[in-house]
């Protein structure tokens, strides 16, 4: 009643005496002020920014009491005179006692801000709803305000406490949910990982070809994020697990590895794409037995223009290099190319491309032809979720919002191959040749995304390849040789053929690389009329039920439970069914009531224990949760909290002890 009056009449309110009657908590004398009253003590302050002194010692007051009940109030007291200047009109929003932000205000910002928008344009958002921003009820501080304490409430035991709280959290609620922490001897967090059931799942699907980079460090720790990404039959990225590391040695990626493995059974990927990290190739050769180990093909080119000088005035010589590193079927055509460029180039001496040629094996096309990488030259994909993680976090980021922020995108990615799912079922992709009975096979097989690309592969081989010649070594074999019929490559390609089982083989191994049958092999298979593709060529983890046997979800009887508005309409669904089954029969209707009262109570016992080991559970977390404590804060390389110079500043420089030496030795000689 007093802020309603105050903020009319022009004046901010706040709370001033408080007392109880003896041995209660019922109030006995409660006093209002203006925000204005009293003066506070004056004390120096170093600080650039100082607060504008607001208290003026404004009598204005009101007191009430209250009998012993607390239910009758009295006003005994009630100052109206103020000596300040009152709060026009326009300016009453600008109280501090008439500003606050509502539940339903405080739950928009919050999820504006957890879907990206930033908190000055939640703001404008709200006043422009309600027709300007002296009706919002709050100003552009108190938002931001507001969004710093719901950032602070994540992480009110601490920043890594807080993080093991949410991640034991999320393993209460999924089974296959692991996670392990490492600390240093100060019980410092320095390196966690994480793996949840689906991650499980995917890698169990497509974890054959693994993606794994380490260069996106954006947070008050300068934490390396370190993702493991694969690819899915949709040809988009899935994550298979996740680490924040504080350093890039072999300890820390031996940790990372091991307990990657320890958390998929030991299962080892048949080949892994990583950057040029010495330390990450170490850790691999040790814990990775077995894996392909690939270099990122982008970071070498990228690295190529300033390490050999020629490539950017001869492109013939740089048309070489980029010959060897992912267009040779051979490893005599690999030799044969790059002797070429050295010679051409005179580059002999060059230190940085002897390197790479002792490495040849991890970046080569050439010496990986055994081996499946699904054609993939760099970690891009990787680096993709990096760019993801840059739009949700900054230098200033805690653990808790790196690790929201990439669970958000980790969800984004799921969202979008469900919609994959749902589109491969629902319709199906327009054939370029219709009659073509080959396509008709492999487009029920194959999702859409990978259609295409078979499909292309197809049109290539029938269209632009052409058999050179065939030769029979038996009834049953056959060996052609291919090129490209518009004469633009004169290199042969060898294809064997075997007519009984219609198994073949390339010399181009696109097959044994990618997955997919290569252009050369399709036109043979053209050749000889075959109408469908023999099954050993067509891989599960690129058909349209890749996770059948493995993941069910769509299993009848059985729905997902992660929302409860589905539950909740598909139980509804389920008793308006049964009802309707059983209205026109008496014994039926008794016998169905009966039932349910009997689940309800069973439902009830199991809530109720179910809740009960969740307390306990957590209570039990809680005591056992080791005292972690933060990382150490470090900033990110490159980033400054200075203030940028402007252009006098920066053209005002003080001449530097090199030039004033040379300024004396000149005038000695003169």
């Amino acid at each position: 009643m007093y802020c309603e009056y105050a903020h009319s009449m022009g004046f901010s309110v706040r709370k001033e005496h408080l007392s109880y009657w003896i041995h209660t908590r019922i109030i006995k004398c409660r006093a209002f002020c203006c925000a204005k009253a009293g003066l506070k003590r004056v004390r120096p302050s170093p600080k650039k920014y100082r607060k504008l002194e607001t208290r003026t010692g404004c009598l204005a007051c009101i007191y009430f009491t209250t009998d012993t009940e607390g239910r009758n109030w009295t006003v005994t007291k009630f100052v109206e005179e103020h000596n300040h200047p009152l709060a026009m009109e326009n300016e009453q929003h600008l109280l501090r006692s008439a500003r606050s932000i509502s539940k339903m205000q405080g739950s928009l910002i919050k999820n504006l801000t957890d879907a990206g928008v930033k908190t000055v344009h939640a703001y404008n958002f709200l006043s422009n709803e309600v027709g300007g921003f002296e009706n919002v009820g709050f100003s552009k501080s108190d938002a931001y305000n507001f969004v710093q304490r719901e950032k602070k409430a994540l992480i009110e035991r601490g920043d890594s406490l807080s993080l093991l709280k949410i991640l034991q959290e999320k393993q209460l609620e999924d089974n296959m949910f692991s996670y392990d922490v490492r600390t240093d001897e100060l019980s410092r967090l320095t390196s966690f990982f994480w793996m949840d059931g689906q991650s499980k799942i995917d890698y169990d699907c497509y974890g054959d070809v693994v993606i794994f980079d380490t260069t996106y460090r954006l947070n008050k720790y300068n934490l390396a994020c370190a993702p493991f990404i694969a690819v899915n039959n949709h040809w988009q990225n899935v994550f298979v697990g996740g680490a924040f590391i504080s350093e890039e040695s072999i300890d820390s990626f031996c940790w990372v590895f091991n307990t990657f493995l320890k958390f998929v059974g030991g299962k080892l990927p048949t080949t892994i794409f990583t950057d040029q990290d010495q330390a990450m190739a170490v850790a691999i050769e040790r814990v990775f037995t077995g894996t392909r180990h690939c270099l990122c093909q982008w970071h070498i080119s990228k690295k190529a223009p300033s390490k050999v000088p020629c490539f950017n005035n001869e492109k013939t010589v740089r048309g070489l290099f980029y010959q060897c590193m992912s267009k040779c079927d051979s490893e005599l055509e690999f030799d044969r190319y790059w002797n070429e460029m050295i010679s051409r180039g005179n580059l002999q001496e060059n230190r940085w491309l002897g390197d790479l040629h002792r490495a040849r094996r991890n970046w080569s096309t050439a010496f990986n032809k055994d081996v499946l990488d699904l054609g993939i030259l760099s970690t891009q994909r990787s680096e993709s979720a990096n760019n993801g993680l840059h739009g949700c976090s900054k230098a200033t980021s805690t653990l808790v919002e790196c690790f929201m922020g990439l669970e958000k995108l980790v969800g984004s990615w799921r969202r979008g191959e469900r919609d994959e799912d749902f589109r491969c079922k629902q319709g199906a992709v327009s054939l370029k040749v219709r009659s073509c009975a080959m396509l008709k096979h492999v487009s029920k097989f194959y999702t859409s995304k990978m259609f295409v690309r078979f499909e292309q592969a197809f049109m290539e081989g029938t269209a632009g390849v052409c058999v050179v010649d065939e030769t029979r070594h038996d009834e049953d074999n056959y060996l052609y040789v291919t090129k490209l019929c518009d004469g633009s490559d004169d290199k042969r390609w060898f294809v064997s053929y075997n007519s009984k089982t219609n198994e073949t083989a390339c010399s181009c191994r696109g097959f044994e690389t990618r997955g997919i049958l290569c252009k050369h092999i399709l036109r043979i298979y053209n050749l000889k009329n075959l109408r469908e593709i023999p099954p050993v060529y067509l891989l599960k983890r690129f058909c349209r039920d890749a996770k059948k046997g493995i993941y069910l979800p769509n299993t009848p009887g059985i729905i997902e439970c992660n929302s409860n508005l589905i539950f909740r309409n598909h139980l509804m669904r389920f008793a308006y069914d049964l009802a309707n089954r059983v209205e026109n029969s008496k014994d039926a209707k008794a016998h169905v009531l009966g039932r349910l009262h009997v689940l309800a109570n069973e439902a009830d016992e199991i809530v109720e224990a179910v809740e009960m080991r969740r307390r306990g559970l957590s209570d039990e977390n809680d005591k056992n949760t080791p005292l972690v404590r933060d990382p150490v804060k470090k900033k990110p390389k490159g980033i400054s909290n200075a203030r940028l110079k402007g252009y006098w500043e920066t053209g005002s420089k003080k001449p530097s002890k090199t030039i004033n030496l040379l300024k004396i030795v000149i005038t000695l000689i003169n």
